[in-house]
């Protein structure tokens, strides 16, 4: 069993990367105020247009209206918004007490005279039916950070008031297409008289969501990624970018522990989507062989990723069958939740269905949780179904231990979003009011004795200081950052949850990342 040392890990990343230099900064400044020209002039033709051709015009060219910061491309609305264009309609609600509070910090920042920043949600908020990120799980997202948001705002749990928070929420589409386009807006509020200073809630590990990053950084500003968990999209690799959830090795770490402790499993199958591109499947056999290796055996089952859209189950008929042939106790698995669904499918009509199998896999959280026939079929078909995870259904009903901060959490979110815990069980709201969180701490520790707001560029140098007496107080655990983790949480809960939900208490105490 191998793994990578943090300096090994820093010493490669400096061969990759350099932080951006004053020149830099300077430059991509110049970048902004140029680019705003731009689009002033562009609204004024729009402006123009409707006048001499009547208003029809303006709704072909933006989703909204002029000056909303959201434009409709290729069929999406994407962009930036305060909450006040709703993306979807499931949204609506949540996105309208966003607003609210957006619009409450601007008041009570006037009446008290205090600065007033604002920080934007970067993920896909439009969906489609093989989306990445599903809606059920966007909703968390943004009732998660609503938390946060709140909390900031109106108590000192989360840092002294000095400065109240804005949440805008920039849509990049559902396949991350127009990431560009809502990069272009985000790069032009931070020159904003509230301006912004720090990106949050990054969900896809993907090429895509890594260009993004680039682009930010090297405009200075800070990112706090949400339930992105690629190894290598972390502070190592992307100057000024911490993340709010495990890393794929902290999952296959997690998993190691629990199958020494269980003791009943000697080998394993490893089944992964072979899609080169997609960094979270990639990192996660990686880690999977660099943690788990000695209980690895047999011959690799590859697969295409998003086989569901052409096949269903029967695309993993031959894997299951050499599953079966290889009589293979366990099965790690990785791939998305898609494919892991059909996967699970195939698996209950496996030849060898009289014999149990205990399939593994990593993720931040999954709203698999939520469906009854597919938990009824896993059961009935022998499946012994486990999955490492940023946070644990069982901390909001308390039927497993939860991490110390996490009860101050709940209390909000049964206020502010739902009294009921369903919604707290694909892990998605956690994970997202720790990544505003983070942000918000960052911003308030950073030159707290200035009354004007600070830059984004300060608030990045201050990203790996939130570490011992500035710990996060985060619902996944007290959360710390620092240069020798990469910008990886340490003091984060990593539990070995069941699929389907309930389960007995696990033998093992949950996994903590280190924090050094």
């Amino acid at each position: 069993m191998t793994s990578t040392s943090a300096t090994d890990r820093a010493d490669r990343s400096a061969a990759l990367y350099l932080p951006p230099s004053d020149g830099a900064l300077r430059w991509a400044r110049l970048r902004r105020r140029i680019r705003r020209l731009s689009l002033l002039a562009a609204t004024a033709v729009v402006i123009a247009a409707a006048v001499v051709f009547g208003p029809g015009i303006v709704g072909d060219v933006r989703c909204g209206g002029i000056g909303d910061g959201v434009r409709e491309i290729d069929d999406e609305c994407v962009g930036v918004t305060d909450g006040s264009f709703v993306f979807q309609d499931q949204f609506a609600a949540v996105q309208e007490n966003i607003k609210a509070e957006n619009d409450w910090a601007a008041q009570q920042a006037e009446a008290e005279g205090l600065p007033l920043v604002r920080i934007a949600m970067l993920t896909t908020m439009t969906t489609t039916a093989d989306s990445a990120m599903s809606a059920d799980k966007i909703q968390s997202a943004l009732e998660g950070a609503y938390v946060a948001l709140h909390r900031a705002n109106r108590t000192a749990e989360l840092g002294d008031r000095t400065r109240l928070v804005q949440l805008y929420l920039a849509n990049e589409g559902a396949r991350q297409a127009h990431w560009e386009f809502a990069v272009d807006r985000l790069e032009d509020m931070v020159d904003d008289d509230v301006p912004l200073v720090a990106v949050m809630g990054q969900g896809v590990s993907s090429d895509r969501t890594v260009a993004a990053a680039e682009r930010l950084s090297a405009a200075g500003i800070p990112m706090v990624t949400g339930v992105t968990t690629a190894d290598g999209i972390d502070h190592d690799h992307i100057d000024g970018l911490i993340r709010a959830a495990p890393s794929n090795t902290d999952f296959a770490v997690a998993l190691r522990r629990h199958l020494d402790a269980r003791g009943d499993i000697d080998s394993a199958i490893l089944v992964y989507d072979s899609t080169a591109e997609d960094r979270y499947t990639t990192t996660l056999r990686t880690a999977y062989e660099a943690e788990l290796g000695e209980y690895i055996a047999g011959s690799h089952q590859p697969f295409p990723g998003r086989s569901i859209a052409t096949g269903g189950p029967e695309v993993f008929d031959p894997i299951t069958r050499n599953i079966c042939a290889a009589e293979s106790e366990a099965v790690l698995f990785a791939g998305r939740e898609p494919d892991l669904r059909v996967f699970l499918e195939a698996l209950a009509v496996r030849a060898c269905v009289d014999r149990p199998l205990t399939v593994l896999f990593g993720v931040t959280g999954t709203d698999m949780q939520q469906d009854q026939e597919l938990g009824e079929r896993i059961s009935e078909a022998g499946l012994d179904v486990r999955y490492a995870a940023g946070s644990d259904p069982g901390w909001a009903t308390g039927a497993t231990e939860a991490p110390a901060d996490f009860a101050a959490f709940l209390g909000h979110y049964s206020r502010l979003v739902d009294p009921g815990p369903a919604g707290l069980s694909d892990g998605y709201a956690v994970t997202y009011h720790d990544a505003l969180a983070t942000a918000i701490g960052a911003v308030r520790i950073t030159n707290p004795w200035e009354v004007e707001a600070p830059q984004p560029e300060d608030v990045r140098e201050h990203l790996l200081l939130l570490n011992s007496e500035q710990v996060v107080r985060g619902a996944t655990g007290a959360l710390s950052f620092a240069s020798n983790r990469g910008g990886n949480p340490g003091g984060k809960w990593v539990p070995v949850v069941s699929l389907p939900y309930p389960q007995e208490p696990p033998a093992e105490a949950t996994y903590v990342t280190p924090v050094e």
